[in-house]
């Protein structure tokens, strides 16, 4: 993916949040390097306290020319029950559920 996502309009970003705060820095470095100009990003992590945390921030600073949009946090331990809500989630941002 040398000139960015260019197949999608839109990308979802998973990855854990670390030190109640942040995603690993490898998810910076990753947007960092791509172009997601024209492009909806939408954050999705695991966390244990904070929600998205800095995620959204984050992105909108690795990812200029993105529109970000609602992002979903599940709680680690809750992943496997999280069916409904992830499902109520797509439905709220318009993509379509499974």
């Amino acid at each position: 993916m040398p000139n960015g996502p260019t197949r999608y309009d839109t990308v979802l970003l998973g990855s854990p949040v670390w030190n109640v705060l942040r995603p690993p820095m490898i998810m910076s470095t990753f947007t960092e390097a791509l172009d997601f100009r024209g492009k909806t990003v939408i954050p999705i992590t695991t966390r244990a306290m904070s929600g998205l945390g800095t995620a959204e921030r984050d992105y909108t600073a690795s990812c200029p020319g993105a529109t970000l949009a609602e992002g979903l946090a599940v709680r680690g331990e809750e992943v496997s029950k999280a069916e409904a809500e992830v499902q109520t989630w797509l439905k709220r941002i318009g993509l379509p559920p499974r």
